[in-house]
């Protein structure tokens, strides 16, 4: 998908993480030993990759240069000189590199011929009011408890240089939030992450069996695999990803008093995917309760055998799938667990200042992470509800887990081959994954 980069672009800071405009990695080599000079769109990977054919050597850059770039390897200014170092053993070039001319930064005069176009520069005067989609009703956790927050955060760490609005029509079509932020059509969103299955497979390890956990467990460990790993490469080059955010993981719901053991493939065995994005909390839980009863009634569990259904807490509650007789089988990390991006697009991105930039920056990532907590208090609200009226919960067994365990590690398997093609160490981005998740383990609040 391509991001339109308007001219005034050219006047604004440019990222370390790989959230600038697209074709970075098409330009020439850039040779170790001599001076570059930053451009619109560089990040110190995508220099990195240039000069030694990994960007994950940013770090090289960085520490040669940090009088010239701060204390902050986040931000790098256009028109600034970076010094390339060669590594040891190698020669440096012998001539001085100049930034090639179509390149170079945009000179005052060439500012104001942009404004005259109708390709304003980055305002000045007044707020920068900037367009939120939400694919979820306004009270639903996500927005009420999450999104709203964050974004007015965001207005007041930025003293209201920077606010939000709704667009003039939601779009709560989950799979059409990627294309309406980096078509332009609404300034920011959050996807759900499991609809960028095909363009963006390495965001789906959450939803692997026993990958996830609570909601602020999981989405701070994805923030960590994408700040240590995932951000080395072009991965998300089209928009501006400002955090992520999880929703609780999803455990196995049957209509049995037996727990779920081990030989009944239970990995593979959702009968039926409650639509929670697309349904639940944007129809609304009374429409997804009459279509969840219309399928009990017409499989009739009585007599054909028990359905399985992987959903949290509060979805099986809202949804209808829980009833006195039906029994919850709880796995601590999951049968998968949902993630989202929070994104703007680079075009709104580069609109506002530096200083208020750093501002948003320091709120979002891991910050903007932790947030999920209020899902999991949302979630346990539901379970200790339901424990309170018949819900029968069973821990899945050591046997169980051992089971998931192997179906898990087969399909790990084609996620490290998916990240070592982007020349990511895979092995390594998993064990730091994991790591991750059991060091948030305590956050798992109804355990």
């Amino acid at each position: 998908m391509n991001f339109y980069t308007k001219s005034f672009a050219a006047v604004v800071v440019a990222s370390l993480l790989p959230f600038a405009a697209t074709g970075q990695n098409n330009r020439s080599t850039i040779q170790c030993g001599q001076i570059y000079t930053v451009v619109s769109g560089d990040t110190l990977g995508h220099i990195s990759a240039r000069a030694y054919g990994t960007s994950r050597a940013y770090t090289t850059i960085f520490d040669a240069n940090t009088a010239v770039i701060g204390s902050n390897p986040n931000l790098i200014q256009i028109g600034q000189r970076l010094q390339i170092p060669c590594p040891p053993g190698q020669e440096p070039a012998t001539s001085t590199a100049r930034t090639p001319a179509a390149e170079q930064p945009a000179a005052e005069e060439e500012v104001v011929a942009v404004s005259e176009t109708g390709q304003d520069p980055a305002p000045t005067d007044g707020p920068l009011t900037l367009t939120f989609n939400k694919t979820s009703a306004p009270k639903f956790i996500m927005n009420s408890g999450i999104i709203d927050l964050y974004l007015a955060e965001i207005t007041e760490v930025t003293e209201g240089r920077v606010q939000f609005t709704d667009p003039d029509i939601m779009n709560r079509n989950p799979r059409d939030q990627y294309d309406l932020v980096t078509s332009g059509q609404v300034d920011g969103t959050y996807i759900f992450n499991g609809d960028l299955r095909a363009s963006h497979p390495l965001l789906q390890l959450p939803m692997l069996p026993l990958m996830g956990g609570s909601a602020e467990q999981t989405a701070v460990s994805l923030w960590r695999l994408h700040n240590t790993y995932l951000s080395q490469t072009d991965y998300l080059d089209d928009v501006h990803l400002l955090g992520f955010i999880a929703a609780p993981a999803a455990h196995i719901w049957r209509l049995s008093d037996e727990p779920v053991v081990v030989g009944d493939n239970i990995a593979n065995k959702n009968n039926y995917a409650v639509p929670y994005f697309e349904g639940l909390d944007t129809r609304g839980p009374a429409a997804v309760r009459d279509e969840v009863s219309m399928r009990l009634t017409a499989f009739n569990e009585e007599s054909n055998g028990t359905l399985t259904f992987f959903m949290a807490h509060g979805a099986a509650r809202a949804a209808g799938v829980w009833t006195d007789d039906r029994t919850v089988t709880e796995v601590p990390n999951g049968l998968y667990t949902p993630t989202f991006s929070v994104v703007l697009s680079n075009e709104a991105w580069a609109q506002i200042s530096e200083q208020d930039r750093q501002a948003i920056w320091d709120i979002s990532g891991e910050r903007l992470a932790r947030r999920s907590a209020s899902w999991d208090a949302f979630d346990n609200g539901h379970r200790s509800h339901m424990l309170d009226t018949g819900l029968n919960a069973v821990k899945a067994d050591d046997a169980l887990l051992a089971e998931l365990e192997g179906v898990t590690a087969s399909r790990l398997e084609g996620w490290k081959n998916q990240a070592e093609a982007l020349g990511i160490a895979g092995a390594d981005a998993i064990n730091a994954y994991r790591s991750d998740l059991a060091s948030l383990q305590d956050r798992l609040i109804f355990e």
